[in-house]
């Protein structure tokens, strides 16, 4: 088994389209990490003190961002769209630093460690699409090709040869993922602030601000976005295997990537039953703190409940139409 799984491996890593979404994962996470030096803004945000004292000096930074909105606001009876966006984004970093000094959490800079890799998972629907791809052609570009053909006449079982290509699917979209983070965090180590606590501090939905053990919010984060992956890896996995056709599996995946949370939402609004559906459960990002549940009747049990009948089902169905089909 691990001989086959190492074979599907070089498969994968031989593809010059496998090396080229690497590239790109990489590129992306330089350029999250670098843009905000590209485009800082020097009217808000920009403190960081790491001194004995930071209370005070954040409490001059308040007012300074006090006075500074109540003559932007008493100069013209009318405000400019650049003077209406300064008020408002002082009024934000006024809310955000008067948190920090009720709960006594010293405030990092604008842009830092913490921040970074959290607002790196907003990427993870597009390894999710990369993940997509690999796997639409897991088993299809094999009859496609007809080398689906040398596989069988190996002394390995067909379970075998389809738990491989399975396991080196999930294993590929871990890989994916870690590359994403790794990059992250080697190009934001370069370009941002280290934060001064390990308290991490966030908006919630409702608009109030909270705060977590940044690594018990992280992990919380990271796990839901692996799960996300498996359960995308896993349907076009399945698509790949009944249909056999790359171009179908691939489409209707990403179809149920794109539209599956309008569609939800949609048939929310008409039906209690629309809970039951993958596509309301496979993104376990709402129950993080401080997020909303939008569908009534969901919680974290029986996401994790309802996305393990799938993933059964979905394997259970590779696995019949795998051993069971000839191939011609």
């Amino acid at each position: 088994m691990i001989q086959l799984i190492i074979n599907e491996w070089k498969k994968v890593f031989s593809r010059k389209s496998n090396v080229i979404i690497m590239i790109f994962i990489v590129g992306l996470a330089a350029l999250f990490s670098f843009m905000p030096l590209i485009f800082s803004d020097e009217q808000t945000g920009d403190i960081t003190t790491n001194s004995d004292d930071w209370q005070s000096e954040v409490s001059q930074h308040v007012a300074e961002l006090e006075v500074e909105s109540e003559e932007i606001a008493s100069s013209n009876d009318e405000l400019t769209f650049d003077e209406s966006l300064t008020v408002s984004m002082n009024q934000s970093e006024i809310q955000r630093l008067r948190y920090h000094l009720e709960e006594g959490i010293e405030p990092p800079a604008a842009n830092n460690l913490y921040t970074n890799l959290v607002d790196a998972s907003s990427l993870n629907a597009l390894i999710g699409i990369f993940v997509t791809i690999i796997a639409s052609a897991m088993v299809s570009k094999e009859f496609s090709m007809g080398t689906i053909k040398l596989l069988l006449i190996r002394t390995q079982s067909r379970t075998k040869i389809l738990t491989s290509k399975y396991i080196t699917t999930i294993l590929l979209a871990f890989f994916y993922y870690g590359l994403l983070y790794l990059s992250t965090a080697i190009f934001s180590l370069v370009s941002t602030d280290i934060n001064p606590t390990s308290e991490y501090v966030f908006m919630t939905m409702s608009g109030n601000y909270d705060h977590s053990s940044f690594i018990s919010y992280f992990s919380g984060l990271v796990a839901s976005n692996l799960f996300y992956l498996v359960i995308i890896a896993t349907i076009a996995f399945t698509l790949s295997t009944l249909t056999r056709n790359t171009s179908l599996s691939l489409g209707t995946t990403l179809g149920a990537i794109f539209l599956g949370a309008g569609i939800t939402n949609f048939l929310a609004s008409k039906t209690e039953y629309a809970k039951y559906l993958i596509t309301a459960n496979w993104s376990m990002e709402k129950y993080l703190p401080g997020r909303i549940v939008s569908i009534e009747g969901l919680s974290l049990p029986f996401s994790v409940s309802v996305n393990i009948v799938y993933l059964v089902i979905f394997l259970g169905l590779s696995y019949y139409f795998f051993n069971e089909k000839d191939v011609l």
